[in-house]
């Protein structure tokens, strides 16, 4: 008998109160901190550590404790003493290499084995330690850069077309490292031999938005206007990939005025569209992202994907990012809403997938985006409020749109059973179900690293819904946006919430 994609979903929402949440806290805690047991034991040395990049190497893992290290003060129970997660990063950072040449289209540190994926770890990691920064490190960047801005469209690769504007291999990939280095903190010298790094921001958005714009003029020569987009990226030749809601987090996560200089470009525009379109996609698919246009006979699957490289999820990660953005106030349409309300009803009715519970394709990746809507919303600005009440109203379709406590009893139910899935158990007892091991079990995005980002991330969502009803409880009137801004408490989670790893997340303080 063969084993189904999915499991049918017979778990209950965690019931969102303080018993409830302190209980899922405790639980989650104690998750982290075996899992993070479970890797340091089993984790491979660190001369394999530059294979298969960020995705399923030994880098992956190296990330994993930095941003364990940034929350560890949400992970640890009162008066106990937390596992030293910065010495476990940096034990699994090697400290030269690898010796090997830059691709025009592998500069991308998360799914590649290149140079840029050493780099930009060390340097992470010298900006998180204090510790001294490489000139090669930051050459190799520089290199990296000018690499990216020099190869403007299609990169041929094994007989094929690959496309290099995608986060795994290519430009957003890059673009994604020197986000999060520029929100770092480094010394005046390396400031200064970075900048160039850093000023490169805007040149390389202009590359990856023009690819974008070739891709559409491509697709509507090759199909018709049907199903175009405003900014479309080519995978393969003539294949439209819907991985593209990655690409747009990316761009989302950048400055407004690199996005839109109020003189030569203005991109917002085009990416707001593109979103749109997205969004039309999923309300036509009933929640269901088709994996790439055009939506041919053949691409079709009996059973659409429900995972954050091919489905939903990766539509509802693009709009928790959008939501976060108070530039992306003006272009709110009510599709947006409409295909957030059915991407989250298929990632729980279809999301406990038999894969496990990794992040691309697991469950713990199913439930994150959940978790970050409930984020975006349980803390949204007035603006977000106000816009999707406007452009609502617009055409007469008020709807009640779910709560972020929806968002957050379903993701919580999720990353709870996600401890049933190996490597974590090994236990055929512990669930009815039977779930297969990751073939790399570790790793961030397919393994039990990832999972461990996940839980961790909860246990801060938690930790910050805890400190809300905390403040509403000793307050008569109704709690405002300036108030939660202003509690110093709430502001020191808030910067702990670091997003999905490797996909950019709209947050002043975040990590890769």
């Amino acid at each position: 008998m063969s084993t189904p994609q999915f499991y049918p979903n017979t778990l209950h929402p965690v019931q969102i109160d303080t018993d409830n949440l302190q209980r899922t806290l405790c639980e989650l805690r104690t998750a982290v901190n075996n899992g993070a047991q479970i890797i340091q034991k089993n984790c491979a040395p660190p001369n394999e550590w530059g294979k298969a990049g960020l995705y399923v190497g030994v880098a992956g893992i190296a990330l994993t404790f930095l941003r364990l290290e940034r929350q560890a003060p949400s992970l640890i129970e009162p008066h106990e003493a937390s596992i030293d997660f910065g010495r476990l990063a940096r034990e699994r950072i090697i400290q030269d290499g690898p010796g090997v040449p830059l691709e025009p289209g592998r500069l991308s540190p998360v799914g590649s084995s290149t140079p840029v994926t050493a780099a930009v770890m060390r340097i992470l990691e010298g900006a998180t330690s204090g510790s001294d920064i490489s000139m090669d490190d930051i050459s190799c960047l520089q290199e990296a850069v000018k690499t990216a801005l020099q190869n403007e469209h299609m990169i041929p690769r094994r007989g094929r077309i690959m496309g290099a504007d995608e986060i795994m291999f290519g430009r957003p990939g890059l673009l994604w490292s020197i986000l999060n280095l520029r929100l770092q903190k480094f010394d005046v010298k390396t400031t200064k031999h970075l900048q160039f790094v850093f000023d490169s921001v805007p040149n390389l958005i202009d590359v990856i938005v023009r690819a974008g714009r070739q891709g559409c003029e491509d697709h509507v020569r090759r199909h018709g206007d049907k199903d175009a987009l405003p900014l479309m990226w080519t995978w393969t030749e003539g294949q439209y990939y819907l991985g593209a809601t990655g690409v747009l987090a990316v761009l989302l996560a950048c400055q407004e005025s690199d996005l839109n200089d109020c003189a030569s470009r203005n991109y917002l525009p085009w990416i707001a569209d593109t979103i749109t379109g997205l969004c039309r996609l999923c309300i036509v698919s009933q929640g269901h992202l088709p994996t790439r246009i055009p939506l041919r006979h053949s691409s079709h699957r009996q059973s659409p994907l429900v995972q954050i490289c091919h489905g939903g999820p990766g539509l509802l990660l693009l709009m928790a990012c959008a939501r976060r953005c108070p530039f992306v106030v003006k272009y709110w349409k009510p599709e947006w809403d409409k295909a957030i309300h059915l991407a989250s009803q298929k990632i729980w009715e279809q999301g406990i997938l038999s894969k496990g519970g990794g992040l691309c394709h697991g469950i713990a990746g199913n439930a994150l985006p959940l978790l970050l809507m409930h984020n975006s919303i349980e803390f949204e600005s007035g603006e977000i409020q106000e816009a999707e009440f406007n452009q609502t109203a617009k055409v007469g379709n008020l709807q009640n749109n779910p709560s972020s406590d929806y968002f957050l009893s379903r993701a919580l139910a999720l990353l709870k059973h996600a401890q049933n899935t190996p490597p974590y158990s090994t236990s055929s007892s512990s669930s009815s179900n039977s779930y297969r091991m990751p073939d790399h079990p570790l790793s961030l995005h397919e393994g039990l690293a990832g999972t461990v980002c996940a839980w961790a991330e909860a246990c801060v969502a938690i930790q910050s819904k805890l400190r809300k009803l905390e403040i509403e409880s000793h307050r008569k009137e109704p709690i405002t946006e300036v108030i939660l801004k202003n509690d110093v408490i709430l502001e020191k989670l808030q910067s702990r919430q670091l997003g999905f790893p490797t996909i950019a997340y709209h947050r002043p303080t975040g990590l890769l």
